[in-house]
């Protein structure tokens, strides 16, 4: 470190004494005069200038003349700025609880300007024992108050490492933009180079809003003290790794003069948006942010996905690359970013929205999308689109079937989707509903599910109020939410009704109640009991070794039994690795080749033969829409 001037340290310990001019002490310029004796301060003035020019080593070793002269002066104002700088060694030499004990006692004689030197380290000393919160709020109020530059140094560097180490990732941003700013000219390329390295560890999401917030921005505009140009290169690097288009193009929006070395790669990258590409053996995933539904289910299927691909298994040679739909990009953007990676398959759709934009996507680009829930109806079409999803609707269908076939009616159906309650009956308006006073909350209109036996739709957003079952007097109950909605409904079921559990409820199944099934789903046991659906043929897929061995495969690697979601997602990764691996194991942006690749792998998909968990079929079987048979199975005796 370059020499520091004595007179910043010494201007601490002017709390109550008026100002003077100074001498030269061995080049540096001296303090103005300071409280305490005249030879006091000339016994501390060397020693401070010692401090403020030594390296480490040097610091610390001035701590035995910094005690001598506490012990000869400690009456005088300046045994504290002598206390303060024990502090400080006390603090380099990692003694932290000292450095914390000597600075709080200075702290204790009442606001000064050495008082907050002490606050600094005492700040500091919290800080590298483990406690950042505490540290982030004892350093944040000092930030651009401290007049020293060299305590100033000090206390950048920890307020900084104290917000990242809190994971306060907005005001790490802004404190590192302080940082550099106030940074001495003889250190600011070092203080770069920190603040480069912590970059790498703030979430991407955070320094894109930093740069469209403009808060990396500092106060002028010199490349060496703004920190735009650090999240910038930063940014530029993610978006190169990631081949991220769309992050491309908003650096070169936002950032373009702070790119320096970086702009000729990212307007690159930028520009090729549209360009055709397949790397090997690539898949993409889009999943969907636009609901706390389609969140969770998003998650479930990136989970199967991995597990399809082998990604889990050693020497995978499998890519995956993934997006999502949320923030101020759309499915298109994503789309078009994913294809930019070199994806030669999709695999989209959590939901009915996104899966017909993707399925539109497909037939637009012609690059094969694998859909985890079907589209609308009218966008089926296309060699490039392929439905590996199910209907949430389709089980609750045949389990309300079921249950009435057994006297279990009327039946209720609790939670699931808003548009699948849709489907479903009111309370009736008859004596029923008249002795109720009042339909219950959340009942939906009658529609087609009624033929199912359907008399109730009750959402499960909040507490489930059992009071709705009675006036109905219901006999069967399929649950349609997640394990939180399920469990209440449970509790308040009277013994004498009936529960099925469809696709989407991850509870095991009480005894006696009825469980959709598909294929091998659910891999809670070998199937067994397994019941074809009115009019279909028989759903059992595979012998029980086959569902023991595909949940011993699963449970290797997670924690629980896979849902229908990470089932789906499994098989659609099994159908997409079928589809890329045999493609070319080089990469390619010629258009023509990229076509030819993209139908390679569509035609692959299209007649892929392999073990699935959803469905007793192989796979599409030269069709577009894997074919699927809903069953149910009984679960042990009655409750």
């Amino acid at each position: 470190m370059a020499a520091i001037a004595a007179a910043a340290l010494l201007a601490l310990a002017a709390a109550t004494a008026g100002a003077g001019c100074g001498a030269q002490d061995g080049g540096a310029p001296v303090s103005p005069a300071l409280a305490g004796s005249p030879a006091a301060q000339a016994e501390l003035r060397p020693l401070l200038s010692r401090f403020a020019n030594g390296a480490h080593a040097e610091r610390i070793a001035l701590e035995p003349e910094l005690l001598a002269f506490r012990g000869r002066h400690a009456s005088d104002d300046l045994a504290r700025v002598a206390t303060v700088h024990l502090a400080w060694i006390a603090l380099e030499r990692g003694d932290l609880p000292r450095a914390e004990a000597l600075a709080g006692e200075v702290e204790a004689a009442g606001r000064s300007a050495v008082g907050d030197l002490a606050r600094v380290i005492r700040g500091a000393a919290l800080r590298r024992a483990g406690k950042p919160r505490p540290a982030f709020g004892v350093l944040r109020p000092l930030v651009s108050k401290m007049i020293d530059p060299y305590v100033r140094a000090l206390l950048n560097e920890e307020v900084t490492a104290a917000a990242m180490e809190a994971g306060a990732w907005t005001q790490a941003i802004e404190l590192m933009s302080v940082w550099l700013r106030e940074a001495d000219d003889d250190r600011r390329a070092a203080v770069r180079a920190q603040i480069g390295a912590q970059l790498r560890e703030v979430p991407i999401d955070h320094l894109v809003r930093a740069l469209r917030a403009g808060r990396a921005t500092g106060e002028v505009v010199s490349p060496e003290v703004d920190l735009r140009s650090l999240v910038a290169e930063r940014l530029a690097i993610v978006a190169r790794e990631r081949r991220d288009v769309a992050l491309a193009k908003e650096l070169l929006d936002r950032a373009d003069a702070a790119l320096g070395t970086q702009r000729d790669a990212i307007f690159e990258l930028a520009a090729g948006a549209g360009a055709a590409r397949v790397e090997p053996p690539t898949v993409g995933l889009l999943l969907s942010t636009r609901t706390a539904a389609s969140r969770r289910r998003g998650v479930e299927i990136a989970a199967g996905v991995a597990h399809g691909l082998g990604l889990l298994r050693p020497g995978s040679d499998a890519r995956l690359v993934s997006r999502d739909d949320g923030g101020e990009g759309s499915v298109d953007e994503a789309l078009n970013s994913l294809t930019a990676e070199g994806a030669a398959v999709l695999i989209a759709g959590s939901d009915r929205e996104q899966a017909t934009e993707a399925a539109k996507f497909a037939r637009t680009h012609a690059i094969p999308v694998l859909l985890v829930h079907p589209p609308e109806p009218a966008a089926l079409d296309g060699a490039f689109v392929f439905v590996v999803g199910e209907e949430p609707a389709r089980s609750i269908e045949v389990l309300a079937a079921a249950l009435a076939e057994r006297g279990a009616k009327p039946v209720a159906l609790v939670g699931g989707d808003a548009d699948v309650r849709k489907d479903a009956a009111p309370t009736p308006a008859g004596a029923a509903g008249a002795a109720a006073g009042a339909a219950p909350p959340g009942a939906t209109g009658a529609t087609p599910l009624a033929e199912r036996g359907i008399a109730l739709a009750l959402p499960c957003d909040g507490t489930f109020d059992a009071r709705a079952l009675r006036p109905p007097a219901i006999r069967g109950m399929v649950l349609a939410g997640d394990a939180r909605c399920a469990d209440q409904a449970l509790r308040a079921a009277p013994r004498s009704v009936t529960i099925a559990l469809a696709f989407e409820t991850a509870i095991a199944p009480p005894p006696g109640s009825l469980v959709a099934t598909a294929g091998l789903f659910p891999l809670l046991a070998a199937p067994s009991g397994a019941q074809p659906p009115p009019g279909a043929g028989d759903p059992r897929a595979a012998p029980a070794s086959g569902a023991a061995a595909a949940l011993a495969a699963w449970l290797a690697t997670h924690p629980s039994p896979p849902s229908f979601w990470a089932a789906l997602g499994r098989d659609a990764g099994v159908l997409a690795w079928a589809g890329v691996q045999r493609l070319p194991k080089t990469g390619t942006e010629d258009p023509a080749e990229v076509k030819a690749r993209r139908l390679a792998a569509a035609s692959a998909m299209s007649t892929a033969s392999a073990e699935l968990w959803t469905t007793a079929a192989s796979g599409f079987g030269g069709r577009r829409v894997l074919p699927r048979v809903i069953g149910y199975r009984e679960s042990g005796k009655a409750r």
